[in-house]
């Protein structure tokens, strides 16, 4: 019966775990409505749209619903893969995104976008999805 019992507690950790993951993966990989990845930041949500040399932003309400970029500053950290970090500025750009240059000279792994928002400071980290695990280790992009 002491088998049974560890058995079925094994399983059902094991089921709680791999649902705990797959909701994690997920939030990561919601797609906004600018096809950009969507990250919560209390009560925002925050659209990242990849580009070869920049990126943008778009600050989403509860809803989904893109709010106005007047008035929101901030900057975006740039993680590399040697594990220096660099820091751009915010501009506010058409469509209410937010719009940032990629820094050249490296591959950023991941990103970071700090900005006030209403007087609120909100924060969401993504990840380059535009650069494989090969260009990390090589450090650049062919």
């Amino acid at each position: 019966m002491q088998k049974i019992k560890s058995i079925a507690i094994g399983l059902m950790l094991l089921i709680a775990g791999a649902t705990t993951s797959n909701a994690q993966q997920k939030e990561n990989n919601t797609q906004g409505p600018h096809n950009g990845l969507v990250q919560n930041a209390g009560e925002y949500k925050i659209e990242m749209v990849e580009r070869e040399h920049n990126c943008s932003f778009y600050i989403l309400d509860s809803k989904g619903k893109t709010i106005s970029n007047k008035g929101v500053t901030g900057t975006v950290s740039f993680e590399f893969f040697n594990k220096t970090k660099a820091d751009n500025p915010i501009s506010p750009d058409v469509n209410n995104s937010l719009f940032v240059d990629v820094p050249k000279a490296n591959v950023y792994t991941h990103c970071t976008l700090n900005a006030v928002v209403k007087g609120k400071t909100i924060t969401a980290r993504f990840k380059n999805t535009q650069v494989s695990q090969q260009d990390i280790n090589h450090g650049h992009q062919h």
